[in-house]
């Protein structure tokens, strides 16, 4: 069964920004205390842009029956660091 949707993990996504901010403040404490070689490898590093894959599968669906029963299920699961949300939502619809 293919996945209705891939998308970005919000946990990969925040693991990479907290990464990423941790590089730049090393590189600001770092200036002035490196050789330069050393110093602008840290600086470049520090403003690589993140890249991160779509890992998060994304399955859903919503259904209204003949009598009026609306129903939303959804579904997440990143490949990568196992993160999981599910949404279930069942009303009756006033007809």
């Amino acid at each position: 069964m293919s996945a209705d949707n891939w998308d970005i993990c919000p946990k990969c996504n925040k693991k990479a920004v907290d990464e990423k901010e941790k590089l730049i403040a090393k590189a600001r404490e770092a200036y002035g205390k490196l050789p330069p070689e050393e110093y602008e490898t840290l600086l470049f590093e520090s403003r690589e842009p993140i890249s991160i894959e779509k890992t998060l599968r994304e399955d859903y669906s919503f259904d209204m029956e003949e009598d009026g029963s609306f129903s939303a299920v959804y579904s997440a699961h990143c490949s990568a660091c196992g993160f999981k949300y599910k949404f279930n939502h069942s009303e009756q619809v006033k007809i």
